[in-house]
C-alpha cells in the first residue's frame, strides 16, 4: 500500500514538473522572456522635398512590448509641395519587421492634403531598447 502511494506521489510530481516546463516553454516561445522598448521614432523619405511635414498621432513615442509582439504606429503625412505625390512603399529598421500598412500602399496625396497611415510592426524575438526608423518611399 505504501509502495502504491509513493508511485502515485511520484506520478503527480512528474506531472507537475511537465506542466511547469510546458508553461515555461510556451512563455519563452511567445517572447515573454524578452523586453522590447522603442524610445523615439524616426521617419526617413526618399523624396523629402515633396513631403515636408510629418506629424505623429501618438502622444507617446515610447512603446513597450514583449519579444515577438506586434504594435501599431499611426503617422499623418501632409503634402506641402506643389505637385501630387504617391507614397509607394514603406519599411522599418532591423531588427523590426513591417507586417502591413493600413490603408495599404501605394496612396496618392494631393497638394495641401494629408493621410494617416497605421504601420503594424512586429518586434524582434530578443531584448531591444532603442529607436525605430520608418522608411517611406514617394514619387511624383
Amino acid at each position: 500500500m505504501i509502495e502504491l502511494e509513493m508511485k502515485a506521489s511520484s506520478a503527480v510530481a512528474a506531472l507537475i514538473v511537465v506542466v511547469l516546463l510546458g508553461a515555461a516553454y510556451y512563455l519563452y516561445e511567445q517572447g515573454y522572456f524578452y523586453t522590447v522598448t522603442v524610445i523615439g521614432i524616426n521617419v526617413e523619405y526618399t523624396n523629402n522635398f515633396l513631403i515636408k511635414h510629418v506629424s505623429f498621432k501618438a502622444i507617446n513615442t515610447q512603446i513597450s512590448t514583449h519579444g515577438g509582439g506586434t504594435f501599431q504606429i499611426t503617422l499623418t503625412f501632409t503634402d506641402n509641395g506643389f505637385l501630387p505625390v504617391k507614397l509607394t512603399s514603406a519599411n522599418v529598421s532591423a531588427p523590426f519587421r513591417l507586417l502591413y500598412t493600413s490603408p495599404p500602399l501605394p496612396i496618392s496625396l494631393s497638394p495641401g492634403n494629408n493621410v494617416s497611415i497605421t504601420f503594424s510592426i512586429k518586434a524582434p524575438m530578443e531584448s531591444y531598447t532603442g529607436t525605430l526608423t520608418i522608411y517611406v518611399n514617394g514619387t511624383v
